[in-house]
This record gives C-alpha cells, structure tokens and sequence, in this order.
C-alpha cells in the first residue's frame, strides 16, 4: 500500500488521495460525469438543470452535479452511527449501508462498498477544479450514482484500512434512512 501521510492528525483529503491518484490513471473510466450529460451515456433519472437546483441547496448542487466536494465534518453524516441505509439525495437510489460504513475521524463518511450495481465510476481527471484541498490531485477515481449519474465522493486508498479502497463519500450527497426496530 502507498504511503499517503494520514497519519498526521488533521490532514484532510488531499493527503490521502495523493496516494490513490496513481492508482486511479491505471483504471478504466466508466461513467460520463454528472455535469456532462452528452457524454453518451443516458441515466434512467434524468432532469434539467434548472429542476436539480430546484431541487437541491446551492451546496448540493454544487456537489452532486458539478462534482465538488464538501468541506470535512460540513455533515452530520460522517459520524452518523445508527443502522440504517444511505440513499442518493439525487434520485433516493439506495446505495449503502450502514453494515459496511467505517469509523474513520476523518470528516466524510466511509465505506467499504456499496450496493451491486448501484455506483459507476470515472476516472477524474480535473482534480484542481474541487478547490483547494484537491489543488495537487491530477486524478482520482470519482463514484457516480448509476441512476442519476450524481456525484458521490471517490475511492481512496487508507492505510487504516490495507486490505481494501473504500468509497470517500459526500455527507451531502447522501440522505440517510434509520432501519425501524
């Protein structure tokens, strides 16, 4: 596994995702980006760009279809603890759950995997475009809602957790169900 410096408190995505950007440019991009809906590819939920911002804030919009990403502990979901299901904020596609979400003080939430066949992936060339905290990333593996082709977060490389990538989700992105008792 490659060192990404995570040990150092406070270090934020940047310092983690420098590792994964190398392995990222070695896979197949999978998915046309959510901002660029002529990419050949059609999502089942499909909306104009005025009905999503009538839909979502002007934070999630900005990340769910523009492909931005939010600041750490910005939600309330990266420490979210009761079982339960997270759903796509874009389209309520149910795409994790809370068996396989990671306690990592990091500020997003954590997974090891989604759901089959709820996520397609795109390899993320424009890293300087998310802001600052990405200004050294040339590429990253970017998660796409399958249904509606929203942004997600990506998939990094931990070395809190060596055996595996797991998905670095925006709290934003998601809205989350508690399982009923």
């Amino acid at each position: 596994m490659t060192d990404t410096g995570t040990e150092r408190q406070g270090i934020g995505r940047r310092g983690f995702m420098t590792g994964t950007a190398a392995a990222a440019v070695g896979l197949g991009a999978g998915a046309a980006k959510a901002a660029d809906p002529g990419a050949g590819f059609t999502y089942e939920v499909t909306r104009s760009e005025a009905e999503w911002r009538a839909m979502l804030t002007k934070d999630e919009f900005h990340i769910l279809r523009m492909g931005g990403t939010e600041a750490p502990q910005s939600s309330p979901l990266w420490k979210e603890n009761r079982p339960g299901t997270y759903c796509c904020k874009g389209c309520d596609l149910t795409i994790y759950r809370s068996l396989h979400k990671l306690k990592l003080d990091k500020g997003w939430a954590f997974f090891r995997h989604s759901y089959p066949d709820t996520v397609l992936t795109d390899l993320d060339l424009m890293g300087g475009r998310m802001g600052d905290p990405f200004a050294e990333i040339r590429a990253a593996m970017e998660v796409h809602c399958r249904r509606c082709g929203s942004h997600l977060g990506h998939i990094v490389s931990l070395p809190e957790v060596p055996d595996r990538p797991i998905h670095c989700i925006n709290g934003a992105a998601l809205r989350f169900e508690e399982a009923s008792a």
